[in-house]
């Protein structure tokens, strides 16, 4: 009795071993088929195979390897997402073909991008990003693309792609912040440099480009303000204190901006808009005490309170003399400059030099 017992499971065993092994006949003609390297055939017979058998994973497996062996990208992804929807069983299969072609196609995008073909370049990405949509760098090389053919929206488009794959990239929020900006989008580009901040709060290219961004539309005190964080990281940026500079200068603070931009002069002695501004400012100083010397005589006041407005006044005027000549020095074509180092001479009590300025002014507005 006990042997026929052992001769029963013998028989059972089998019997189950032959069910395990047995597949549909579809997958085992297209398996023949893919040994042939015959990629067409094998294909009819698993498309037959997926709507035969829609729960197995094996045959979305394979159709999807030979849809990527046709190049059919779209239809490839499809299958791998239903193998794996099924079950981990090729899961490390499906990760070595979409990281093979995933290469491939980002490889070739690259290089038509350094070869300037930007059309081409986006499109051989644009497959990367069919193949294997988790992977961000896809995204952002389009979008670096799309910049560069000015086609701006795109670019937030697909910088926001890669952001939803990956928020914690710096550099792709950054870059999304920048082509706001360069699309006149302020306040996205602040919302934009916001996020970054949360992740870098020292991030120079945020600080920088949110104090712009803040400047760009007319809110001075928060511009003022990120203008200032800004310079902590980078003391002696010469934009930076140009724009900080001319927060002050707009609000009439002529002192606060001049004390900024000497300090632009002092590291590039050349900088022909900040020794413009300098003298301007130095011209606008002299302006005021003058008027109200002049208003203060009208008014019957003091002698000495008078006389003391002039002689600070003239000392404005004179040290405008200094900026405004090493301007003309650098840049002596125009008329405006001229016309303002005239004015300049003539109330520092260099007539002469004055009157040759004025002439010179007038002499290249009738040029034009």
């Amino acid at each position: 009795m006990l042997k026929n017992i052992y001769t029963i499971l013998g028989v059972l065993v089998l019997v189950s071993a032959m069910l395990v092994g047995c597949q549909p006949k579809e997958i085992t003609s297209a398996k023949v088929y893919k040994q042939q390297k015959d990629w067409d055939n094998a294909i009819v017979q698993l498309e037959k195979a997926v709507v035969a058998y829609p729960a197995n994973a094996e045959a979305h497996f394979l159709l999807g390897e030979a849809y990527g062996e046709k190049k059919r990208w779209a239809d490839m992804t499809k299958e791998f997402d239903e193998s794996l929807k099924i079950g981990p069983a090729h899961e490390n299969d499906i990760k070595y073909y979409r990281d093979k072609y995933w290469v491939e196609s980002f490889n070739k995008g690259v290089e038509l991008f350094n070869k300037e073909d930007l059309d081409a370049a986006v499109a051989s990405l644009k497959l990367a990003e069919l193949i294997d949509a988790s992977r961000p760098e896809s995204y952002r090389n389009i979008a670096v693309a799309y910049v560069r053919q000015d086609k701006l929206d795109e670019a937030i488009e697909a910088y926001q792609k890669a952001i939803n794959v990956d928020d914690k990239h710096v550099e792709t929020i950054n870059n999304m912040g920048l082509t706001y900006f360069q699309m006149n989008k302020f306040e996205d580009a602040i919302n934009t440099f916001n996020k970054t901040l949360a992740i870098d709060p020292s991030n120079e290219k945020a600080i920088s480009t949110l104090a712009f961004s803040y400047d760009r539309l007319g809110q001075a005190d928060k511009a003022i303000g990120a203008y200032e964080t800004a310079l902590k990281n980078d003391p002696d940026n010469a934009d930076l204190l140009f724009n900080y500079a001319r927060l002050f200068y707009q609000k009439e603070e002529y002192k606060k901006a001049i004390s900024i931009l000497e300090k632009v002069v002092s590291n590039n002695p050349n900088d022909y808009e900040s020794l413009l501004s300098v003298g301007d400012s130095y011209l606008r100083i002299g302006e005021d005490f003058k008027n109200d010397a002049n208003k203060l005589d009208a008014d019957g006041g003091s002698t000495k309170k008078i006389d003391e407005l002039r002689n600070l006044a003239k000392e404005s005027y004179s040290k405008a003399i200094k900026y405004l000549e090493r301007a003309v020095g650098i840049k002596d074509n125009v008329s405006t400059i001229w016309h303002n180092l005239g004015v300049a001479y003539i109330n520092a009590g260099r007539v002469e030099e004055g009157t040759k300025a004025f002439e010179k002014a007038e002499a290249l507005k009738s040029a034009k």
